[in-house]
């Protein structure tokens, strides 16, 4: 044997013990499980061409190997016959390594114009995409991507200087879902240097992106000047940061799962017709989704938690959650927090608005569909002739139903009628009554409340202002024009469904002819029947 035919058998030999030691780890982690489908990220850098015969490797030989490789390569349309260079050059290795190729040309340059966007984010949301839709077209359960511990440390100054929060600094993370793949980082323990050293040992050919020495690009200033200044003040400085992000992604990890478990636990969807809890939210008139939470409940949690809660609850309205900043998240739990008013509405994003009313807080997607609901505003007619009937209010989710009466005890619906608000929703006075028919003034209009609306209530001398009604029972203002109003053919208002009714036609024991009307289903029902 010669001496050059030594040192390839002992190259091999550290190759071989290198891969077994990385099949071990990446068992160790769960990265993925035998027979995974798995797309590999391949720019045709070092880092990627590492990661790719790694896998390669690791495919011949393990019990933990992955099902089938998939290599997807991104032209992202910034470096012309360079980029053209590189797509070729990737196709030829995994033509030689047998493996499928799927490669796309974007125009990440484009979308960075039109978005307002950085490249590098253009180019990674572009990548990101095709990554998912190769998956996809593969059945692939794993997308490989080939990031090291020097990018886990870049990233994590860049948002540290950027001002980002723990979650921030926990880095990148070993595996992450999205739209059902896991995403895994296989190389993020090694440094830049063994990435180096494994290529030169295995003789892998890899390219260069002349991209990488721009110091107009913020990573790359981080890279070049920024980490290895500060490594003259710490020389282990990448590990240090690797392993703090590694700390606080386990700290991290379990904040979240704490945040869901309370969401999951106290928070209520508006507008759910699914939920049979006694507690469930009600239902809320050109609202797309939303979600509501006892206040009291919030303000008992701690305050890192009450940032993650609000910040979960923006995650599930909009896609957009990414964008609000700490500030907007944190001035929302400091008013929740405040005691200026008991009721009021802000926005906080785009179509997004958070609200107090009284001891609830909600967040809300508006939907900004005006003719929604008209047909209640306008109002819908009850005459004497009817019978019996039924009337839908979608502004309610309820039903409203009417009919004749034989017999009915004299002063059965005298009582007074209980609130909205407060839990106290008894099936009987709250949302039914009954009136003298001849004493009615027909005929009578189904409607919401209008500007200055006013009603005689007994015991009081004159009329009180509806508005006023609502506010003494602590009617929430986003429940307040769904409340349907009977009025008569004067405009008097002769009944509020669970709030009062008039002092007008009273059954008395002379009364001849009755009507009964009672609200059906919608949000009071849910909490009368639990």
């Amino acid at each position: 044997m010669t001496a050059g035919q030594s040192a390839d058998g002992e190259q091999f030999n550290a190759w071989d013990k290198w891969i077994e030691q990385l099949e071990a780890d990446w068992c160790k982690r769960g990265l993925w499980g035998a027979g995974a489908v798995m797309v590999v990220a391949v720019s045709g850098g070092p880092d990627s061409m590492l990661l790719l015969h790694a896998l390669a490797a690791l495919n011949e030989r393990s019990d933990c190997k992955p099902g089938r490789l998939i290599v997807a390569h991104v032209h992202h349309g910034f470096r012309g016959q360079e980029s053209d260079e590189e797509a070729r050059f990737v196709e030829q290795e995994a033509t030689r390594l047998g493996l499928p190729f799927e490669m796309i040309r974007v125009d990440a340059p484009g979308l960075a114009k039109r978005e307002g966007l950085n490249p590098q984010a253009a180019a990674r949301q572009l990548r990101y995409e095709f990554l998912i839709r190769t998956a996809s077209h593969y059945g692939a359960t794993h997308v490989a991507l080939a990031h090291h511990a020097d990018d886990q440390a870049e990233t994590v100054l860049m948002r540290l200087i950027r001002g980002s929060g723990s979650t921030g600094l926990a880095g990148m993370a070993w595996s992450r879902e999205e739209e059902g793949l896991l995403f895994v980082r296989p190389l993020l323990m090694l440094r830049k240097m063994e990435v180096l050293h494994w290529c030169s040992v295995r003789d892998i050919p890899y390219v260069n992106d002349s991209s990488n020495t721009k110091r107009s690009y913020f990573r790359n200033r981080m890279r070049l000047d920024i980490i290895p200044q500060l490594e003259e003040e710490n020389p282990r400085l990448v590990e240090a940061l690797c392993r703090m992000a590694d700390s606080l992604r386990d700290e991290d990890d379990y904040m979240e799962a704490e945040t869901r478990r309370l969401f999951q636990c106290h928070v209520k969807a508006v507008n759910d017709g699914r939920s049979g809890d006694s507690n469930a939210a009600l239902f809320i008139p050109h609202v797309q989704a939303g979600y509501i939470l006892d206040r009291n409940t919030f303000l008992g949690l701690h305050v890192a938690l009450q940032r993650r809660l609000i910040k979960l609850i923006l995650n599930y309205l909009t896609r957009g959650s990414d964008q609000i900043d700490f500030e907007a998240v944190d001035s929302a739990r400091v008013r929740a927090a405040g005691e200026c008013s008991t009721t009021w509405r802000v926005d906080v994003a785009q179509d997004i608005v958070f609200a107090r009313e009284y001891e609830r807080l909600l967040w809300l997607r508006i939907h900004h569909d005006s003719t929604e609901g008209a047909d209640c505003k306008t109002g819908f007619t009850i005459h004497r002739t009817d019978a019996m009937g039924q009337l839908s209010l979608p502004n309610n989710n309820s039903t409203l139903r009417w009919t004749a009466v034989a017999e009915v005890k004299a002063g059965s619906d005298a009582g007074r009628s209980e609130s909205f608000s407060a839990g106290q929703h008894h099936h009987g006075q709250a949302w039914e009554a009954t009136f003298d028919a001849e004493e009615l003034c027909w005929p009578l209009v189904v409607r919401t409340r209008q500007p200055g609306d006013r009603m005689r209530v007994q015991g009081l001398n004159g009329s009180k202002k509806v508005q006023d009604m609502f506010v003494d029972l602590k009617i929430a203002p986003s429940l307040r024009d769904t409340i349907p109003l009977v009025a008569d053919a004067n405009g008097h208002i002769v009944w509020i469904p669970g709030v009062r009714r008039s002092n007008a036609a009273y059954v008395k024991p002379s009364t001849q002819a009755v009507v009964h009307f009672a609200l059906e289903g919608g949000a009071h029902e849910r909490s009368v029947h639990p």
